[in-house]
């Protein structure tokens, strides 16, 4: 009995905290044959007012992403470029493959923000979404995910040398020249 007691809020809290949705949700869906069915497809209405049938189960999503780069876009708008991991690798390419010609489409936060067209084999592990973020998206970004080409002061003391600066400077001799000499090889 008292096992019960202890048991069932433990699990109830679990139930909660596995319902608990990200913050910030970069998804990224291919197009499908408008066919396939509510259990496959679902339409999605773009930013232009174009409908598009996309595949319910996203190929790429925010757990794929290790690094992003973001940028201002020429139209006002932020854009970003995504870095992934070796599976969201493999997935853009595999998708890179499989559906050439077709659109992929990018959202963040359930809101659609670009349809792109596949024309290439992508194989670097780097999608980019070229416009149509909000600065406040991007900062939410750059809270969830370390950002390309920014060092961040990790350290205790931000006045102790990092280990490479506190390092000697030694002297590399320079190589060795080694002359031929009359040696035969050895016959092994």
């Amino acid at each position: 009995m008292r096992f019960s007691r202890l048991f069932l809020p433990l699990l109830a809290l679990s139930f909660l905290a596995a319902a608990s949705k990200p913050k910030l949700t970069i998804r990224f869906h291919t197009e499908t044959n408008p066919n396939s069915g509510a259990s496959f497809a679902v339409k999605a209405t773009m930013p232009d007012s174009s409908t598009l049938t996309i595949s319910k189960i996203p190929e790429i999503t925010e757990k794929d992403i290790v690094a992003i780069f973001p940028f201002p876009s020429a139209d006002g708008s932020m854009g970003c470029a995504f870095r992934l991991d070796n599976h969201g690798r493999l997935a853009l390419t595999s998708l890179s493959e499989e559906y050439r010609g077709s659109l992929l489409i990018g959202f963040v936060n359930a809101r659609p923000v670009t349809a792109m067209l596949i024309d290439s084999r992508i194989s670097d592990g780097v999608i980019t979404i070229p416009r149509g973020m909000t600065p406040s998206e991007i900062a939410l970004m750059k809270k969830t995910f370390p950002t390309l080409g920014e060092k961040k002061n990790t350290k205790a003391n931000p006045k102790e040398p990092e280990a490479a600066d506190a390092m000697p400077n030694i002297a590399v001799p320079p190589p060795l020249r080694i002359e031929p000499s009359g040696l035969a090889p050895r016959g092994d």
